[in-house]
């Protein structure tokens, strides 16, 4: 992935609205890989004070298509699956890692898990993007 490519798709976090209020920082980008994290706000949480499985799921989603925009090509969400296994209490934030399952032309997949500080999974997601014939 060339330098031009990574400072755009950083753009579209630090440019993002919604990614911006939630929070969400991007940790680093190479080629079908992403790290990204997300503070623990009370705004974020549900009634019960984890951080709700909404905010959760746009991480997963959010880092999920920078990994897949990695070649160049933006992406769209297809679909998108989400297995909370614990709650995300008691931590400063939640890290997301997505991985490259395939890399199409048209079609890509990945797969998240997000963590705590300590590094004890919380989640795992998969996600099927349609890739755009725009380039980033």
């Amino acid at each position: 992935m060339d330098d031009r490519v990574k400072q755009e798709l950083k753009k579209l976090v630090t440019h993002n609205i919604y990614a911006e209020a939630m929070g969400i920082e991007l940790l680093e980008l190479r080629q079908g890989y992403a790290r990204g994290r997300m503070p623990y706000r009370l705004e974020n949480a549900n009634p019960y004070g984890s951080l709700h499985g909404g905010a959760l799921y746009s991480l997963a989603d959010i880092i999920c298509g920078l990994a897949a925009c990695t070649y160049g090509y933006y992406s769209s969400t297809i679909e998108g699956s989400m297995h909370y296994v614990r709650p995300a209490l008691n931590t400063r934030y939640v890290i997301c890692e997505a991985h490259e399952l395939r890399q199409g032309r048209q079609v890509s997949v990945y797969e998240a898990r997000l963590t705590n500080d300590e590094g004890l999974l919380l989640d795992t997601a998969e996600f099927s993007f349609y890739m755009l014939e725009k380039e980033v």
